[in-house]
C-alpha cells in the first residue's frame, strides 16, 4: 500500500528570481516543523537544499532539490530551484512534478527578470499559483507598492492572503485577509479593504455561493476550502503571502496558505496519449492504470543515476515492466526511494500524486513517460552559447565524452555535440555562465580539466 494518500498529498515548487530567498524559506520551514534539528545556513554552508559542494561554493542554487515536511496532517513535498535564468531548465522540467507553484518575490527590489518567467512557465504547466513577497524585514521596504507591482503585471487575480504588521526592521508579524481580526494596529495595509476583494475572487467559481453572498448569506468555512482550491485552479485567484525567511516571521501563515491553496493531486489537469494515439485524460486513482513521468535526473558520485518520478495515476511497485518513452523493450523499475535532499530511504510503492526516486535507470531520461499513457513531452529553452571542448591531459578524451554525457542526463538544456566537419567536441548552453558552471562540474565531480574555445565555423567557397 502507498505510504502517503492522495489528499494528505500537496506537491509545491518554489521558484522566483536569483536572491529572492527560496532556499532559505525552504530551510526555515523544515526548521520551523521540526523536521531537522539544525540550523541551515546558505551563507554558512549548511543549507538543507544547497548540498552540493558547487552550490556551497558559490552560495547559490543549481540544481532542482526536493525536500518534505509535514503541516496539519499533510504531507508537503517541496522543490527549490535556482533562481538564475542561466539555470532556468531546472526550474521548468521540476514545473512537470508539482501542482502548486510558489513565486517568491524578494520585497526589496520587486519583480525581476525570472519573476516573469517562472510565473508564464508556470501558467503553461498548469499550475497553480501563490506569490510568496519574501524579506519583508529588509531595509527600504514598500509592501504597498509591490502589492500594486504585482497586480499591475499579472492582474488582479493577485490579491494579499495577509498583510504585514509593520516592515523593514519594524515587521512583527501577518494579519489575515480572509478571516479579519478584531486587532488589525501595526498593519501597513487595512486589511478590511481587502477582504472584500479577495471573497470575491474565491467565490466567483460557484455561481449559487455568490448570489447568496451579494444577498448577505456568506459562505461556510467548508466551501471556502473548497472553493479557494477551484479558484487557484482556475487562476481567478493567485493569494500573496507576506514573510521573512531571515526572521522567520510569517513562516506559519505560509505553511497554512500551502495546506489550504496548494492544489491536491489530481486537481491539475493532465491528458496524454495511450498505445492508440488517442488523448486520455490522465485519472488519479490508486487502481487505475499507471501514468508517471521522470521530471528530474540527478547523477550522485555515489548511487550513479537518480530518476525524480512523479506518479499521477495507479501504483508504481519495485519490479514492475513497463513501457517507457523511447525504450522499445520497456523497463524494470528498480527499487523506489523517499528523498530528503541527498538522503534517501527505501518505500514499498508509490501511488497517486507521490514522488520517489529510481536508481540506476540508464534507459530513463528527463521528460519519460512510464505506463502506457504518454505525456507530453516538456519543452526547454534552446541552448544558443557554444564552446570547443578538448581535455587538457591527453588521454582523458573517453573520460571527457563520459563526464559530459552525465552532465547531459541533468540538464536537458545543454547540448553536446560532435561537428562533422571541424571534428570539435562543441557543447552548447544557455550562457557563458552555464557553460562556466558546466566546466567546473568536471572538474570537481569528474575530476576531468578541459581547455575551451570559440567553436571553428566551417567556411565554404563559392561563386
Amino acid at each position: 500500500m502507498a505510504k502517503h494518500k492522495s489528499d494528505e498529498i500537496r506537491n509545491v515548487l518554489f521558484c522566483g528570481h536569483g536572491s529572492s530567498g527560496k532556499t532559505t524559506l525552504i530551510d526555515a520551514l523544515l526548521t520551523t516543523t521540526g523536521t531537522i534539528k539544525t540550523q541551515a545556513s546558505v551563507d554558512a554552508g549548511t543549507s538543507i537544499c544547497d548540498f552540493d559542494d558547487l552550490e556551497k561554493h558559490h552560495k547559490y542554487s543549481l540544481e532542482a532539490t526536493m525536500v518534505h515536511l509535514k503541516h496539519q496532517g499533510k504531507r508537503l513535498n517541496l522543490i527549490d530551484t535556482p533562481g538564475y535564468p542561466d539555470f532556468i531548465g531546472q526550474a521548468i522540467g521540476a514545473m512537470y512534478g508539482v501542482d502548486t507553484a510558489v513565486i517568491v518575490v524578494n520585497a526589496q527590489s520587486g519583480i525581476e527578470v525570472n519573476t516573469r518567467r517562472v510565473f508564464a512557465e508556470a501558467g503553461k504547466a498548469g499550475l497553480g499559483r501563490i506569490i510568496a513577497l519574501n524579506k519583508v524585514d529588509a531595509d527600504n521596504v514598500d509592501v504597498a507598492t509591490r502589492i500594486g507591482e504585482l497586480q499591475e503585471l499579472f492582474g488582479n487575480a493577485c490579491v494579499p492572503l495577509n498583510v504585514p504588521v509593520g516592515q523593514g526592521q519594524d515587521f512583527k508579524g501577518v494579519v489575515s485577509t480572509l478571516k479579519v481580526p478584531d486587532d488589525t494596529a501595526g498593519a501597513v495595509i487595512d486589511p478590511k479593504e481587502i477582504s472584500e476583494p479577495l471573497m470575491e475572487s474565491i467565490i466567483e467559481v460557484d455561481e449559487q455561493v455568490t448570489e447568496r453572498y451579494f444577498e448577505g448569506e456568506m459562505p461556510s468555512a467548508e466551501e471556502l476550502d473548497r472553493l479557494i482550491v477551484e479558484a487557484i485552479a482556475t487562476g481567478s485567484l493567485i493569494p500573496i503571502v507576506c514573510v521573512s525567511g531571515k526572521t522567520e516571521t510569517g513562516l506559519k501563515e505560509l505553511l497554512d496558505a500551502l495546506v489550504q491553496c496548494g492544489l491536491p493531486p489530481g486537481r491539475v489537469e493532465r491528458t496524454g496519449k495511450d498505445k492508440d494515439g488517442n488523448e486520455v485524460k490522465v485519472g488519479n486513482e490508486p487502481d487505475g492504470p499507471l501514468v508517471a513521468r521522470v521530471f528530474r535526473t540527478r547523477v550522485d558520485p555515489f548511487v550513479q543515476k537518480m530518476s525524480y518520478v512523479r506518479v499521477f495515476s495507479g501504483t508504481l511497485k519495485k519490479d514492475d515492466h513497463l513501457a517507457a518513452t523511447g525504450v522499445r523493450k520497456g523497463v524494470r523499475i528498480s527499487q523506489p526511494f523517499d528523498v530528503q535532499a541527498n538522503d534517501t530511504e527505501p518505500v514499498d510503492e508509490a501511488g497517486p500524486g507521490e514522488i520517489v526516486v529510481l536508481t540506476k535507470m540508464e534507459d530513463l531520461h528527463t521528460g519519460a513517460s512510464l505506463g502506457d499513457v504518454e505525456l507530453p513531452p516538456i519543452k526547454f529553452p534552446t541552448p544558443m552559447v557554444g564552446l570547443a571542448v578538448t581535455p587538457k591531459s591527453r588521454g582523458d578524451e573517453a573520460k571527457l565524452s563520459g563526464a559530459l554525457q552525465k552532465v547531459v542526463d541533468e540538464d536537458p538544456t545543454l547540448h553536446v555535440d560532435r561537428d562533422s566537419q571541424t571534428k570539435e567536441l562543441v557543447m552548447t548552453g544557455l550562457s557563458e555562465l552555464h557553460l562556466q558552471l558546466v566546466q567546473e562540474r568536471l572538474k570537481g565531480r569528474d575530476k576531468v580539466e578541459v581547455e575551451t574555445k570559440e567553436p571553428k565555423i566551417p567556411y565554404r567557397e563559392t561563386i
